[in-house]
């Protein structure tokens, strides 16, 4: 037996479309992100899902609770699946970006997992907590099923985790908004199943 954890993206936010930092603010997903869901939603009906989790940030809980309703669960929130904690850099776009911390965005390109956001974190720090996070879910419900809604870096983090694959090199994975992701935890660890799957939302995915 082996357990198996969903591991999706919430759906779209306007910050997502207007490009923004958007870390630890509270951004709700927009129309868009709400019919993502619910295509998500559908295509993981069919799932005998175990447990929903979810950060606590309200894109990703709306998104989760959208997905736990054709299976009668409570979404279960932990604080630790929140999206990499952009500190000062909250709210800005590329334009703000190049135009005022040029030298973080050098240091960013070139070693990402261990440059620190101004008052934020690094993408070590949120790796550690995301896989402690996604361990202690699949310690607490072995061979079975469960759905987990998180965030762009923090998915990439843990994928990076499961692949053995350098921090540095997180540019390689790519997460569209409510990408579908599936890790199996078996005798041997984990092995990725699936990656970016967004066939659910047909022609309609940024």
């Amino acid at each position: 037996m082996s357990t198996r954890v969903i591991l999706v993206r919430h759906g779209e936010t306007q910050w997502n479309r207007e490009r923004r930092c958007q870390g630890f603010t509270d951004v709700p997903l927009s129309e868009v992100g709400l019919e993502q869901a619910e295509r998500l939603s559908r295509a993981l009906s069919h799932e005998s899902l175990a447990a929903v989790f979810s950060s606590d940030l309200i894109r990703a809980r709306k998104t989760a609770e959208i997905v736990a309703r054709p299976h009668q669960l409570p979404v279960q929130v932990d604080a630790r699946l929140r999206e990499l904690n952009q500190g000062i850099l909250e709210g800005q776009n590329m334009e703000g970006l190049l135009a005022h911390h040029a030298e973080l965005l050098k240091a960013w390109m070139a070693d990402p997992a261990h440059t620190q956001m101004p008052q934020g974190e690094s993408l070590l720090e949120i790796q550690a907590r995301g896989w402690a996070a996604i361990r202690e879910i699949v310690e607490r419900h072995p061979d079975r099923t469960m759905a987990v809604v998180a965030h762009n870096l923090l998915n990439v983090a843990v994928i990076c985790r499961v692949l053995d694959l350098d921090l540095n090199h997180f540019r390689r994975l790519k997460q569209h908004s409510s990408a579908i992701n599936e890790i199996e935890f078996g005798l041997h660890g984990a092995t990725l199943i699936r990656l970016n799957d967004i066939h659910h939302l047909g022609n309609d995915h940024r």
